[in-house]
């Protein structure tokens, strides 16, 4: 269990600085721009964030990796 606190207000803010958008029928649901299949649902009354089962298994596939480490380096 995830010890960390999440900001999801702010989290949600930053997905649609880069171009998510709310679903027009379900005020709860955040829109990926391109794929609705990739969505997230807002629960406010646990301020809690729930993944689509597509967005799941997308990000299962991410590896973090350590600052430094990464073999892309942006200048």
């Amino acid at each position: 269990m995830p010890t960390e606190s999440f900001d999801a207000k702010g989290f949600i803010r930053t997905l649609q600085a880069r171009g998510w958008n709310w679903s027009g029928t379900d005020e709860n649901l955040l829109l990926h721009p391109t794929d609705h299949d990739f969505f997230l649902r807002y629960d406010v009354a646990t301020n809690r964030l729930m993944l689509s089962p597509r967005l799941n298994e997308h990000l299962e596939l991410v590896i973090p990796t350590p600052p430094g480490k990464s073999k892309v380096f942006v200048r």
